[in-house]
């Protein structure tokens, strides 16, 4: 079979860096490295065992490993074949695995020896020696379309019904070159991420962004605060790769990098960055926060700050990604007006390709309609608002939960919070909040119903607070704004 470009890629990279770090993985049970000749020689060895064991151009196979190192020459492994790579998250229970498996529809499921029953269609063990062992035959899935290389990941599981989203080897790694170039990423660079590699982020940005420049990366198996910093302090870290909720549990704790100064920027994305959160960041630890804005369907990173001339509150500027803001009809908007954020491009979701059939309905004139409302300003950055479902219609007054949030977000005593909608019986819908207070404190609401109408106009203010000790969150952080809405229907109009 011809190398695909990945091969070539890890071949080139090997015979080129040879006995450089690539990777360096953080677990409890200790740590492992991969040279780029380790990861080289593994990647090939790993794609034959799996050719041998029946994997062939275009099956689907799901990846369910907690180790890091193993899941990523398992991954990188499935594409070199040309197969399509499932992520499962490793520690989801058997229903979660399943219906992930059945979405995607995988032919094949990889787990570690021992690890698991037979799934859908059949299983393969890894065995230690890193050789892949066929446990059971699968019978032939329902007949769906074969393509090359891929991912297929589910999205919008938080927030709505998931759906599969397919994105060929060309649109990673043209994602892929984009972070690795917008960050100026060297052989010299070695960043830090301690993300979920069953999500994009982590698969293009940590793995193959690092991959493309050449250079190293150390990723942790699970987020930690109590090792965060040791791990930063550890190694000659240059950049973190972050999420808005893991800045906000470590701005909240003790401990601080030795070295500031090596750390040329905290990269953040997956969510939306609270302003607050920024500062105290910047502050605190005089390390540049990049905040971006990237989705699944369109292989991560679709918008970036510069690494110089940074804008707080937005995204940033388009990467390789063409992005417009238009009004409910598919016009621009002018310069500074909310509307729907749409995009095109290379890396963006392909209707023709693998499981996206369901794209057609989302594509209008050649763009992808995202959900999300933003606006430019006139230099071309990219400010969010929020998502289209999320708007609260307070008896015609549009609300915008993250300016909400932002507001009760500069009392003291707020940790974190959100905002949803509830019904209401003459306006339609009305806000309310959820508040994550410092101490638990349980004047908070109170203090809040006269701190925030001193920051926003009295119909965007919430009309209820309830104070909570966390707020539901999925793997990369994102807030669960269904299952807020669920509480407030079970709880009714009762502060809780």
């Amino acid at each position: 079979m011809t190398p695909n470009v990945l091969a070539r890629l890890v071949e080139a990279q090997a015979r080129e860096q040879g006995a450089r770090l690539y990777l360096r993985v953080e677990t409890a049970e200790g740590t492992e490295s991969w040279t780029y000749r380790r990861l080289a020689d593994e990647v090939a060895q790993r794609a034959q065992s799996l050719q041998d064991a029946g994997v062939r151009r275009g099956d689907r196979v799901g990846v369910m490993m907690a180790h890091p190192g193993q899941f990523i020459v398992t991954w990188l492994a499935l594409l070199v074949i040309d197969a399509v790579a499932v992520p499962v998250n490793p520690r989801a229970p058997r229903v979660d695995r399943d219906r992930t498996l059945d979405i995607a529809g995988s032919r094949w499921l990889i787990a570690p020896t021992g690890g698991l029953a037979p799934a859908l269609g059949g299983w393969m063990e890894l065995a230690p020696d890193g050789k892949v062992a066929l446990r059971q035959m699968p019978e032939p899935r329902s007949a769906s379309p074969r393509t090359g290389a891929g991912i297929i990941l589910l999205t919008s599981g938080t927030t709505g019904d998931p759906k599969p989203v397919g994105l060929p080897l060309a649109a990673l790694l043209a994602t892929a070159r984009q972070v690795a170039e917008g960050h100026r990423l060297t052989a010299d660079d070695m960043g830090f991420s301690p993300l979920p590699l069953f999500h994009i982020n982590a698969e293009v940005v940590a793995v193959l962004a690092p991959l493309v420049a050449g250079a190293a990366v150390v990723v942790a198996g699970q987020f930690h605060a109590s090792r965060f910093w040791e791990i930063v302090n550890r190694y000659p870290i240059t950049w973190i790769n972050a999420v808005p909720s893991i800045l906000t549990v470590m701005v909240n704790r003790e401990g601080a990098p030795r070295h500031p100064d090596r750390i040329r920027f905290i990269r953040s994305a997956s969510a939306p960055l609270p302003l607050t959160t920024l500062s105290r960041v910047e502050a605190r630890w005089q390390i540049p926060v990049i905040e971006t804005y990237g989705l699944s369907e369109a292989a991560s990173q679709v918008a970036s700050n510069p690494l110089v001339q940074r804008r707080a509150g937005s995204v940033g500027k388009p990467t390789g990604t063409d992005i417009r803001v238009v009004d409910d009809n598919g016009i621009p908007c002018p310069q500074g007006t909310v509307g729907q954020v749409e995009i095109r491009g290379p890396a963006v979701v392909d209707p023709r390709w693998g499981p996206n059939r369901w794209a057609l309905a989302k594509m209008r004139g050649g763009w992808y309609q995202t959900g999300d409302l933003g606006r430019f300003d006139r230099e071309g950055y990219l400010y969010l608002e929020g998502r289209l479902r999320e708007l609260i219609n307070r008896g015609g007054e549009k609300i915008f939960p993250r300016e909400v949030e932002e507001a009760i977000l500069t009392h003291a005593d707020v940790v974190d919070c959100a905002v949803v909608g509830r019904p209401h019986p003459l306006l339609g819908e009305e806000p309310v909040a959820f508040v994550v207070a410092r101490h638990g404190a349980a004047e908070v609401p109170e203090q809040l119903q006269n701190w925030v109408p001193e920051h926003l106009s009295r119909y965007k203010c919430p009309a209820q607070y309830f104070v909570v000790t966390t707020l539901p969150k999925g793997a990369t952080g994102k807030i669960s704004r269904r299952e807020l809405r669920m509480r407030v229907a079970d709880w009714g109009s009762e502060a809780q």
